[in-house]
């Protein structure tokens, strides 16, 4: 029920979830080899004033469930805009852009989409900023409720597609490169295994 109403308590940790078993499995069930990828560089403008931060990342359709934009505290890049507020794309959401050290400088843009609810790292900077998840995929990895209506009821992969030919309409997709990504898989049903 809690999962459902996009509720998780906090100090819960998150679990390696089989979308095709609809459970959860242990670490020793998931495998996690190397794949190729994308990578996905949008645009998030600034709610007030011009300019955006770009955000790089693998999962383009989680980014329904972002609560934050984070960067590095000592990036000189972005130290100024630590507090502000960025339109969360496709959504009619903001969020805050927030300084935490777990951010990489050197990778990708520098700028980390925060979605505590479907990333093991996005969840411990979530609870240490005090920041609640949005849960966007149900228990089968399709965009429940709490995602636009656009894209309810789509599976995650059909959700991918069409948020990126959003974006790109919209003209916030800035770059797609090709990236080596490790893909985490349930070792009995080879289904991508999905954070919850």
């Amino acid at each position: 029920r809690l999962y459902r109403e996009g509720l998780i308590y906090r100090g819960k940790r998150l679990v390696n979830w089989d979308p095709k078993l609809l459970t959860a499995v242990s670490d020793l069930e998931v495998v996690s080899e190397e794949e190729d990828g994308s990578m996905w560089e949008i645009r998030y403008p600034f709610a007030e004033g011009d300019g955006a931060l770009v955000v790089a990342t693998t999962r383009p359709e989680t980014l329904l469930g972002d609560v934050a934009v984070a960067v590095h505290p000592e990036d000189e890049r972005y130290r100024h805009m630590v507090g502000k507020q960025v339109h969360l794309p496709l959504t009619g959401r903001t969020i805050p852009v927030i300084a935490d050290t777990y951010v990489d400088r050197d990778f990708g843009t520098g700028c980390v989409k925060i979605t505590p609810a479907h990333d093991f790292n996005d969840w411990q900077i979530g609870h240490r900023h005090g920041l609640a998840p949005i849960s966007v995929l149900t228990l089968d990895a399709r965009i429940n409720e709490h995602g636009p209506a656009r894209y309810r009821g789509m599976d995650r992969y059909d959700a991918r597609s069409a948020i990126v030919a959003d974006l790109e309409a919209q003209g916030l997709l800035l770059s797609v490169k090709a990236h080596k990504l490790m893909v985490p898989r349930g070792d009995r049903t080879g289904a991508v295994i999905e954070p919850m």
